[in-house]
């Protein structure tokens, strides 16, 4: 009798796993022909673009938001010691070299005050990019009358508040690899620890506080109202390519030169070759969260400064001619 039950437990949750997966498959396709019907290729590039110009004042002031937890220097090599991770020591030293180039002088209280407003200016240029991207996802755009200078001046400030929140995630970040360092040379005084937990270890680390990022511009940006429950999952598939991509394009870096056809400009192609991949990423795990939210039958209400926004194909009647 136990035998019988135990196959109708089991025989009846083959239609549920059937289901799962079925409705998986098509929240998948869902979220790809959303996604490239929001045209995120074509984002995607004007995202790195922007990124560019972007960088080295971002640079600048992330090592400054992480160096008031860590210390400028300490700050600055881990900064720059995850840049060459991602993509490869010649594209880190173009960067390291634009930032110390972009650096600001101390010489007096007026410059340094120009200064810093160019920084902040050019550093969040690229987040105002990406609200557009996001806000093109989630069929929404700041209302004409308020889209002066209060949305230009709020959007630097959310800007500004997510460079804080990165540099602290990157301390974060910093500390915890330290402390599994510690930890597993604790351990191998005592007992063999595998490579392959001390590269378990990295990877959990690296996905959680990459999730919490993408997490965070998914709440932040966007002119749409969202509950954190909305986000986690998009930000988790955002954060899982983004990591893949991250070991795959690190490899592919380290078998081929793909910059050395580009000359003096290598390094830049690299760069823009990664923020490419990263910002398609960031939009493939926007649009996932906008699917599942339409899944579960929620309603998307714009922020108080947003309206709707409705894209129709208006077909227009041929001309009758007069006989």
């Amino acid at each position: 009798m136990q035998s019988c039950q135990g196959f109708t437990r089991a025989g009846t949750g083959r239609p549920t796993i059937r289901k799962r997966t079925k409705r998986t498959r098509e929240l998948l396709q869902d979220t790809i022909s959303l996604w490239s019907s929001k045209h995120a290729f074509q984002f995607a590039g004007a995202m790195a673009f922007y990124t560019v110009f972007s960088l080295a004042p971002l640079m600048i002031l992330l090592v400054s938001a992480a160096g008031i937890f860590f210390g400028e220097e300490a700050a600055r090599g881990e900064i720059a010691a995850q840049i060459e991770s991602l993509v490869g020591s010649q594209a880190a030293e173009a960067i390291e070299t634009a930032v110390e180039r972009s650096s600001i002088e101390q010489s007096g209280i007026l410059p340094t005050v120009l200064g810093f407003l160019a920084l902040l200016f050019g550093a969040t240029t690229v987040f105002a990019q990406v609200q557009a991207a996001l806000n093109n996802l989630w069929d929404v755009r700041a209302e004409p009358s308020r889209s002066g200078l209060l949305n230009f001046i709020r959007t630097r400030l959310l800007s500004m508040g997510l460079i804080l929140v990165i540099g602290f995630l990157l301390v974060v970040s910093f500390v915890l690899s330290v402390a599994v360092g510690m930890i597993v040379r604790f351990a191998a005084d005592w007992v063999p620890v595998p490579n392959l937990l001390v590269l378990g270890a990295d990877l959990t680390l690296t996905l959680v506080v990459v999730t919490l990022l993408f997490a965070m511009v998914y709440k932040v940006l966007p002119d749409v109202h969202l509950g954190w429950r909305d986000m986690w999952n998009g930000a988790f598939v955002a954060a899982a390519l983004f990591t893949v991509g991250q070991y795959a394009i690190s490899y592919y870096l380290s078998q081929t030169a793909p910059g050395s056809a580009y000359g003096a400009a290598g390094s830049l192609v690299l760069v823009l070759m990664w923020v490419y991949y990263s910002s398609l990423i960031l939009l493939f795990g926007a649009a996932f969260t906008r699917v599942a939210v339409r899944e579960r039958g929620d309603v998307i209400r714009p922020r108080d400064i947003a309206v709707r926004v409705r894209t129709e194909v208006i077909e227009e009647e041929e001309p009758t001619s007069d006989v």
